[in-house]
C-alpha cells in the first residue's frame, strides 16, 4: 500500500499519483488552465491553508506532460502556458476514481493517525459522520430518495434536540 496521500493508478503498474497530482487530472477534466489558475483554485479550496509553491508545482506539472497526462500550449499575448488533460490523463483518473474503495480506507487511516496526535475531540462524532457518508455513498441510486428521507429525519431530531436544548437554559 502506498502513503496515505498516495492514489494508486489500476493500470500500468499500479503508479502512485499524490493528492496534488490527483487534483490536478481532476481539475483539468472540465476545462484547460494556466499554472496561476490551478494554483488560485488550490487556494480557494483549501479556504488559504495550504498552496503548493510555483517551484512544486511547475516541475510536476512539466512531469506530467511528459508522462503524457497533459498537454502543455502557449496561448495569448504573454505566452502563459496552459495545461489540458490528455486522453491517458483522463483515464489515469477514471482508474483513480474507480479504486475509491482502497482511497477511503487510506484516508480513514490518516483520520486516525491525526486523531491520535491531536486528540480525539467529538472523534467519535466525525468519525460515525464520515461513515455515514461513506455508507451513503455506497447505496445504489435507485435508493438514494430512501438515503435523503433517512438523513433528513436524522437532521430534524437533531435540531428539535437542539432548540430543546436552547430553550432550557
Amino acid at each position: 500500500m502506498s502513503g496515505p496521500l498516495k492514489f494508486t493508478e489500476r493500470k500500468n503498474g499500479g503508479r502512485g499519483r499524490g493528492l496534488i497530482q490527483l487534483y490536478i487530472l481532476h481539475s483539468l477534466k472540465d476545462d484547460p488552465k494556466s499554472g496561476y489558475e490551478l494554483l488560485k483554485e488550490i487556494s480557494v479550496k483549501t479556504k488559504g491553508a495550504w498552496v503548493p509553491s510555483k517551484g512544486t508545482l511547475y516541475p510536476m506539472l512539466k512531469k506530467m506532460d511528459e508522462e503524457g497526462l497533459i498537454t502543455i500550449s502557449d496561448t495569448g499575448k504573454r505566452c502563459k502556458n496552459i495545461f489540458e488533460l490528455t486522453p491517458d490523463g483522463k483515464d489515469t483518473l477514471d482508474s483513480i476514481v474507480r479504486g475509491r474503495k482502497e482511497e477511503k480506507e487510506k484516508f480513514f487511516m490518516f483520520r486516525d493517525l491525526l486523531v491520535e496526535i491531536f486528540g480525539e475531540e467529538n472523534g467519535n462524532l466525525r468519525s460515525d459522520l464520515l461513515n455515514i457518508r461513506s455508507v451513503a455513498e455506497g447505496i445504489p441510486a435507485e435508493k438514494q430518495d430512501d438515503v435523503q428521507r433517512i438523513i433528513n429525519k436524522c437532521l430534524a431530531e437533531l435540531q428539535e434536540l437542539n432548540s430543546d436544548e436552547s430553550g432550557s437554559s
